[in-house]
C-alpha cells in the first residue's frame, strides 16, 4: 500500500470494547465449563458413595438431571429379552405419573436406544420418525437426550433427559457429561450389586444355619416349613412366598405361604397339570411373567390370588423333589407405569 492511502474498513483494529466483550464472553464460557466439570465430579462422587442399589440408581438420575439442566429425566433398567423392568422418573409429581397408569415398555424413542445402545441426541422429540407419542396426561415434551448405561460391558439400562431448561437445545457438552456420568454410573452399580451379592450370601447363610438348627432340634414339621417359607420371602425380596408338597393323584397342595394372600392360598390344592406339579415332575425351574395366566398352565391357573411374575422352584434331589412357589408381584404391580413415548 501506498504512503497516504486511506485503510480499508477491515484494516481497522478492532477498538477496545469489541475485545473486552470478546474475552469477557470466553471468560464466561471456561467458567460454565469448569462450574460444569466441578458439578459433573460432585455426581460421581455422589453416585458413588451408596452401596444400596435402589438409592444409587436414584442419585444417578438426580444427578444427570441436574448436569444437563432438563425438566425431566429418568433411568430405564432393562431386564430380559430388551424390556424395561424398572423405571426410575425424576421430574414427575404422583398425581401426573397416577394419570397416566404404566411404565413404558420400550417402544418408540425408548426402544430405539435399547436397540441402539448409543447416545442420542434429539432437537424435536415428536418428529423423529420412530416416535409414537404420548399417552393421556403426559407432559408435552420437546428436546431429548439419551445415553446407556454399560456394567462389564453390557447394557444394564438407559438415562432419558428431556426438555433443556429454558427452552435451549441439549449440546455437545450435555451429551459428553451425560456419556461420562453413565460410565460413572456404570461402576457404581456394579459395585452396589457386588455388596448386594454380598449381604444377601450372607443372609442366606445365616438362615440355612437358622433352619439346620431348627431341624436338629426336632421342630415340628409344619413349623420348619413355615419358617423356611418366611425366610425365602425376606431373602428374596418376595411379597409371596409359598411351599407346596406332593398328594395322592399327582397334584400338590400348599402346606405353607407366607406374605400377601398367604391365608387365601394355605391348603390350597394344586392340579397334575398346574406349572407347580409341571416343576415337581420335572425336576426344572420355572420362571413366569404371569402366573395365573401362564399358557403352560392347562389347569388355567387355579389360585385363588391373581399372580403376577414369579418363578417356580423344586426343593431336594431329582429322587425327592419338593416344590416352591415365589411370585414377586401382586395385581397392583403387574402393571408398571409409562411415563415415556
Amino acid at each position: 500500500m501506498a504512503d497516504g492511502a486511506a485503510k480499508r474498513p477491515h484494516d481497522t483494529p478492532a477498538t477496545p470494547q469489541l475485545q473486552l466483550d470478546g474475552l469477557q464472553a470466553q471468560v464466561a464460557r471456561v467458567r460454565a465449563t469448569r462450574d460444569q466439570i466441578h458439578t459433573l465430579l460432585d455426581a460421581v462422587l455422589a453416585v458413588g458413595s451408596d452401596l444400596d442399589l435402589d438409592a444409587v440408581l436414584g442419585r444417578i438420575t438426580e444427578s444427570a438431571v441436574t448436569l444437563v439442566d432438563a425438566e425431566y429425566g429418568a433411568l430405564g433398567v432393562l431386564g430380559e429379552e430388551g424390556r424395561i423392568r424398572q423405571f426410575i422418573p425424576v421430574g414427575m409429581d404422583e398425581d401426573t405419573t397416577t394419570v397416566i397408569g404404566h411404565y413404558p415398555e420400550g417402544r418408540g424413542i425408548l426402544g430405539l436406544l435399547i436397540r441402539e445402545p448409543e447416545s442420542l441426541r434429539l432437537a424435536d422429540l415428536g418428529g423423529h420418525p420412530d416416535s409414537v407419542g404420548f399417552p393421556r396426561g403426559h407432559p408435552p415434551m420437546t428436546t431429548f437426550l439419551g445415553a446407556p448405561v454399560r456394567v462389564r460391558e453390557r447394557v444394564f439400562g438407559n438415562l432419558y433427559l428431556t426438555d433443556k431448561r429454558g427452552g435451549a437445545q441439549f449440546d455437545d457438552d450435555d451429551e459428553a457429561v451425560l456419556r461420562t456420568l453413565a460410565a460413572a454410573a456404570g461402576v457404581a452399580i456394579d459395585n452396589a450389586r457386588r455388596y448386594d451379592d454380598a449381604c444377601r450370601r450372607e443372609h442366606w447363610l445365616a438362615a440355612s444355619s437358622d433352619l439346620t438348627r431348627a431341624l436338629l432340634s426336632g421342630a415340628a414339621g409344619a413349623e420348619v416349613l413355615r419358617s423356611v417359607t418366611a425366610t425365602v420371602r425376606e431373602l428374596a425380596g418376595a411379597d409371596l412366598v409359598t411351599l407346596a408338597v406332593p398328594v395322592n393323584g399327582g397334584g400338590l397342595v400348599v402346606e405353607a405361604a407366607d406374605g400377601i394372600g398367604a391365608e387365601q392360598v394355605q391348603g390350597l390344592a394344586l392340579a397334575g397339570t398346574s406349572l407347580a406339579a409341571k416343576v415337581y415332575h420335572c425336576g426344572e425351574t420355572i420362571i413366569s411373567e404371569a402366573l395365573s395366566s401362564d399358557p403352560r398352565a392347562e389347569d388355567g391357573g387355579a389360585s385363588r390370588v391373581a399372580l403376577g411374575s414369579g418363578f417356580l422352584i423344586p426343593l431336594g434331589t431329582r429322587e425327592h423333589v419338593g416344590y416352591c412357589r415365589l411370585p414377586t408381584a401382586p395385581v397392583a404391580r403387574t402393571s408398571p407405569t409409562r411415563l415415556w413415548p
